[in-house]
């Protein structure tokens, strides 16, 4: 039985996901920096009287956003610290925020506190990432705690408070998803910038 649930997850992770291709003509996907160390990536449509671009409703099919934050443990990584999407709309913009910690960043990690579980949350899309995206067009980088229980020096120390409270046992907190920053080549940057990715 939890053979089937993890292969029916998978399917609807892999399966069920919008490509920016698949967005609605009047759909965007908006990456606004508020500030230097907070990046809102978030869908927006066009109002169909005004043309003026709108944050969708939770009721609309298209709607979605992610809240980066800078970490505060390694200069140059992105945190999300925010995110809720439609049905098949969370994972694009993983994939937008992950290549954008890449290009202006060393890459990006899961909220350090608290990451949703169940069938539709958070953390079965960064166990995707790990098992089925990285070698692929994701690369997975083991950090190590601050205690530097990995290695001796600081360089890749965060807090990892989220593996551990997730692993059991405890000590097999570097095996999680949630234990590793990640980076993507930004080929969506590129290819959909001023068509479909727009910066504010």
């Amino acid at each position: 039985m939890k053979l089937l649930r993890e292969t029916i997850r998978k399917i609807l992770l892999q399966e069920g996901m919008v490509t920016i291709d698949q967005l609605p003509d009047d759909v965007y996907i908006e990456i606004w920096a508020k500030g230097a160390s907070t990046v809102i990536i978030r869908y927006m449509k066009e109002h169909p009287k005004s043309g003026y671009l709108v944050t969708p409703t939770q009721s609309d099919p298209a709607w979605g956003t992610i809240i980066l934050r800078k970490g505060i443990h390694q200069k140059g990584l992105w945190e999300v610290t925010q995110s809720g999407a439609a049905n098949g709309y969370g994972p694009l913009l993983y994939d937008i925020a992950m290549e954008y910690a890449t290009e202006y960043g060393i890459g990006l990690v899961s909220d350090r506190h608290n990451v949703s579980d169940g069938e539709d949350g958070a953390q079965g899309v960064w166990n995707y990432y790990l098992q089925h995206r990285t070698g692929v067009d994701v690369e997975a980088h083991q950090m190590d705690d601050m205690e530097n229980t990995l290695t001796p020096t600081p360089v890749d120390n965060i807090d990892q408070t989220i593996s551990k409270k997730t692993s059991t046992p405890i000590d097999s907190w570097p095996n999680s998803a949630l234990s590793k920053r990640y980076t993507k080549s930004p080929k969506l940057l590129s290819q959909y910038e001023d068509k479909k990715i727009l910066y504010k």
